[in-house]
């Protein structure tokens, strides 16, 4: 599986986990760094490349069907966020 794939599936599950596990978590910062460590993520970033914001949006819709939409929109935006990708990028 590529890089970027891992990464976002990563973060599906993480902000899966976040809303089942613990419910209005208004900061989620220091959770999300730690499972970004846990889960290796400083492997994983380098490996991804240069990445668009469609690159992004391709795999957002490839999940639409298995997950939740509300965890694949933050997936997107946390990602995209962690590579640097405007968040308003198309």
């Amino acid at each position: 599986m590529p890089p970027l794939e891992k990464l976002f599936r990563l973060e599906i599950e993480f902000h899966r986990r976040l809303r089942i596990d613990a419910p209005g978590t208004a900061e989620a910062s220091s959770l999300h760094t730690s499972y970004a460590l846990q889960s290796g993520y400083e492997q994983l970033i380098p490996g991804t490349g240069v990445v668009t914001a469609r690159n992004i949006e391709s795999l957002r819709e490839r999940f639409m069907l298995v997950s939740a939409a509300r965890d694949l929109l933050a997936a997107r935006d946390s990602l995209k966020q962690l590579l640097g990708i405007g968040l308003l990028d198309a």
